[in-house]
């Protein structure tokens, strides 16, 4: 690995951002970050080397690369880390498994011009991303001292902002970047 470049990006809903270009030459890296960004999700790619880990930076996270396929790399030391793997396999993937396949049906009806059977699917992905919804908020409620749930607010604010959510988060989570914005949208400066 000693060379090779690592790059790690914020992830936020539908694009990313670079934040670091790490090069990397040891056997351990210790990463200097403004305490108001950690932890956070992100996603983390090596040249040469397949796939893309998605991880919570936070303080003492420690990641052990796999050095054929960064997704199968093992993340530890995170209570965050831990989290996002709870909400990610037993919430967001099975939802966005749903809506491939009803996604998939909709083209099929689309290539046969079936429009009831269009509205079909399209209904069904509807009623997928609402459940989705729903139990985003419910991980929320039951995670309120959870930067993953900071998180998960921020990059479903418009869908869940009238739900009060953000009023009963922690105050321990306050000195988080994301805690100020979400803060500022809460009162509806932006």
């Amino acid at each position: 690995m000693k060379g090779r470049k690592a790059i790690l990006l914020t992830r936020e809903k539908g694009f990313a951002a670079t934040v670091h270009s790490i090069k990397l030459g040891q056997d351990s890296i210790n990463l200097l970050m403004e305490k108001d960004l950690v932890p956070n999700l992100y996603q983390m790619q090596v040249s040469q080397l397949k796939g893309q880990l998605f991880f919570f930076l936070e303080n003492g996270v420690k990641i052990q690369l796999d050095t054929t396929d960064i997704s199968r790399s093992i993340v530890s030391n995170s209570r965050s880390n831990d989290e996002w793997r709870d909400y990610w396999n037993n919430i967001q993937k099975p939802s966005d498994d749903r809506l491939l396949i009803y996604t998939a049906g909709e083209g099929r009806a689309r290539n046969k011009s079936q429009a009831d059977s269009i509205d079909y699917w399209r209904g069904l992905q509807a009623l997928e991303r609402l459940d989705l919804q729903t139990k985003t908020s419910t991980f929320i409620q039951s995670n309120l001292s959870s930067f993953v749930s900071l998180y998960l607010l921020k990059i479903n604010w418009y869908a869940l902002k009238s739900q009060g959510l953000f009023e009963k988060l922690n105050p321990a989570l306050s000195k988080h970047r994301t805690y100020k914005f979400l803060k500022e949208k809460s009162r509806g400066n932006s």
